[in-house]
């Protein structure tokens, strides 16, 4: 039977092979990371014996659930709070809900003048900005509006509803209505453009008459859900058509739509408030964007919705019904208060190749307003959970000021938009909503299979008053279950005065810390009844330490002048030491005689240095120094 026990005193086993020993056997730790080198400047991060990790630049934007320390330090997974600037992490913007909506639906919110119109059912309505009210039904229509617009036709400032059966239209003096059957409309070269819900298109500079007919889209009726101008490859402007299978661009020579670079899979919801931002076409589809931009020699087509990267939770998954471009985001307004599940559809294909018949529809929870600034994903708004979704939207400067007006479960919103890209902190008069949170990703610091200990969280804030909080929670190894920062200076861990906070991390009533695989952060902030303050997080630090498996090793200075205690003469066991030493595998090491196992390791040789009698030695008499060391445990600990 091979040996795997050291019976005799001053002796060891080495690969099933006992060996004396003529000095004690030392048994050391071989866990020890190297140490820290530091380079110019000390600063806190520098401590040899713990690490840190600063959350305070949160300008990458949303979207990442698990971190990867090296890429995604600017991220975070989710929040209705501002990011747009470093180390200042603030409330959102105030959302003003207008008063005395109509008990409907919103179809369309046009801006005309100095004036937002909004159509509810098939009543046309006013919004009164001094009185806060939307007045009397200004015009009925003969059915719900499906598109809205100002510009110029035939030399007069109009307002167009149209509704896929006529298009009623205000002059600024009197309405009136053509009966052609119109559902989308854009202006272009000094006309009006309308196309119906089979794709024929029509153009007129004078609506007290008939159409001129132009190009047919070649697709099935409904495929259309909307119209743009935009920059074409020649660089000249073209109208654009989206459509529930990409994008398609009028030639106004030929009468006729041409695909372009952008045609998908059939998807419902594609195309819906496709618009022009920055010199770029985004279309969206479900919650994802594309962007696209025609070139002469190569066309730009890239994603860049909020469904990059892990997306968004699943009850903030939606459709994007609109997007809407401002002087610094690209606006995404999402409903997602419609059904889960997978669903056939029930569209005819009609020869459209595309059309692969089957979708999936985001899960019911919560719409939101998201903006892009071409670096990452912000939330502007998030709705209750029990309402109906964002129907439509404007941006635009009615009543002198820059606004964002949407459409909600039969309510009506509006915020104040800055025209320049600016830090509201500098602006006197801003105003924030009552609360915000966020959540960071989770993050296992880079070492996936390695336990951490969390010691200390620093919380540096700036509190106008005792009103304004923060409030901050953290959840380890993918346990969605928070623990909140709390001592005995504060109350429910709300932190109300302007400072650094420090907090030991207690368990079992000791500031022992906490060991964790993976940890994550979620920080509330609310505000008092003044809507013109915020609370100001500067930076949210974690103080950790890692913490490496406890390994063994084990030196032994190896007696080989005589027989062994197993019967091997010298020369042998140099010929076995030599033969461990150059073992791809491990051997199993062992000095006692423990019937438990728990001192028997698994080791790879890693010194072997022999002191020999030399000369004309057949036996190759001599001692030996060995080191072996576990390069993982052999065995929990």
């Amino acid at each position: 039977m091979a040996n795997d026990r050291a019976i005799e005193r001053n002796t060891i086993v080495i690969d099933r092979k006992t060996y004396r020993t003529n000095q004690k056997v030392r048994l050391f730790p071989a866990n020890q990371q190297p140490g820290k080198i530091i380079i110019g400047e000390a600063s806190a991060a520098d401590n040899p014996n713990a690490n840190e990790w600063n959350i305070g630049d949160l300008r990458g934007g949303m979207g990442v659930e698990i971190m990867d320390p090296a890429q995604d330090a600017d991220r975070y997974w989710f929040g209705d709070i501002q990011s747009r600037y470093k180390d200042r992490i603030i409330l959102p913007r105030l959302a003003t809900l207008t008063s005395s909506s109509p008990a409907t639906a919103c179809q369309t919110l046009t801006h005309y003048r100095n004036d937002i119109f909004g159509s509810f059912g098939t009543a046309v309505h006013t919004y009164n900005n001094s009185t806060d009210t939307w007045g009397s039904s200004v015009r009925t229509l003969l059915n719900n509006a499906t598109d809205g617009a100002n510009g110029i036709v035939g030399g007069t400032d109009m307002l167009v509803i149209a509704t896929g059966s006529e298009v009623d239209y205000w002059n600024n003096s009197a309405w009136a209505r053509n009966t052609t059957d119109i559902k989308y409309v854009v202006f272009w070269k000094d006309l009006l453009w309308g196309i119906d819900q089979a794709g024929q298109m029509y153009y007129t500079d004078d609506l007290s008459t008939a159409w001129s007919t132009d190009a047919k889209l070649q697709l099935p009726d409904n495929y259309i859900v909307k119209l743009m101008v935009a920059r074409g490859p020649d660089r000249q402007e073209h109208i654009y058509a989206a459509t529930k299978v990409g994008l398609y661009v009028h030639d106004d020579v030929n009468q006729r739509f041409v695909p372009t670079d952008l045609i998908l899979p059939f998807h419902p919801d594609a195309g819906k408030g496709a618009t022009v931002w920055r010199g770029s076409i985004y279309f969206p589809a479900g919650n994802a964007i594309y962007k696209f931009q025609a070139g002469s020699d190569a066309t730009i087509v890239a994603p860049v919705g909020p469904d990059q990267d892990h997306g968004l939770p699943s009850d903030k998954r939606g459709v994007i019904v609109q997007l809407q471009g401002t002087h610094n985001d690209l606006l995404a307004l999402l409903d997602a208060s419609s059904a889960s599940g997978v669903s056939t559809l029930s569209q005819p294909t009609r020869g459209v190749a595309t059309h692969h018949g089957v979708t999936a529809n985001a899960s019911s929870g919560f719409s939101l307003i998201t903006g892009y600034d071409e670096r990452g994903h912000e939330v502007k708004w998030l709705s209750g959970s029990s309402v109906s979704g964002i129907t439509t939207s404007e941006v635009a400067n009615a009543y002198n000021e820059y606004r964002l007006w949407w459409a909600i479960d039969q309510s009506v919103y509006w915020m104040t938009l800055p025209v320049d890209v600016v830090n509201p902190l500098q602006v006197s008069g801003s105003a924030y909503a009552a609360s915000g949170s966020f959540e960071t990703p989770w993050n296992d610091m880079g070492i996936r299979n390695q336990t951490k200990t969390a010691l200390d969280v620093l919380v540096e804030t700036v509190n106008p008053t005792t009103s304004e909080t923060v409030k901050v929670e953290y959840a380890t190894n993918y346990d969605e279950t928070y623990t909140t920062l709390d001592d005995a200076t504060i109350t429910d861990g709300l932190i109300t005065t302007t400072g650094l906070k420090k907090f030991r991390i207690v368990v079992n009533g000791d500031p022992v810390g906490e060991v964790f695989r993976s940890i994550k952060f979620r920080v509330t902030m609310a505000r008092g009844s003044t809507t013109t303050n915020t609370p100001q997080l500067i930076k949210l630090t974690l103080v950790w330490d890692a913490v490496v498996d406890l390994l063994y090793g084990v030196a032994a200075v190896i007696d080989v002048r005589e027989t062994s205690p197993d019967g091997r003469p010298p020369k042998q066991q140099v010929a076995d030491l030599k033969a461990t030493f150059a073992k791809q595998t491990l051997g199993e090491w062992t000095y006692r005689n423990d019937t438990t196992e728990t001192q028997n390791y698994y080791m790879r040789m890693r010194d072997l240095n022999g002191f020999e009698e030399s000369g004309d030695d057949s036996e190759e008499h001599g001692v030996w120094q060995v080191t072996g060391i576990e390069p993982r445990q052999s065995r929990d600990r």
